[in-house]
């Protein structure tokens, strides 16, 4: 998933995920981070990731799939622990 490693290149560029709250998370990867980059994109049905940081060194990232509509079961889920796909 290409979207995982922008967050890895993030992390490699930064020494760490990015840190914070929600908004704050999703500014940094919009480009908000000190070197300007855009690490963050969306989905190809064009609805943002869904990203969740459980620590510095794991995250999870979900997107809503074709329809459009997070929690449901054309959801992709990414899991960083497991290194795979998960259901939703």
């Amino acid at each position: 998933m290409r979207l995982r490693a922008e967050i890895g290149i993030y992390k490699y560029e930064f020494g760490s995920y990015p840190t914070g709250d929600y908004d704050q998370v999703l500014k940094k990867l919009f480009g908000g981070d000190p070197q300007k980059i855009e690490f963050f994109r969306v989905d190809p049905w064009g609805t943002p990731y869904a990203i969740s940081f459980s620590s510095t060194n794991s995250f999870v990232i979900s997107s809503a799939g074709k329809d459009k509509i997070f929690g449901d079961s054309d959801d992709i889920i990414f899991n960083s622990v497991s290194n795979d796909f998960v259901k939703p």
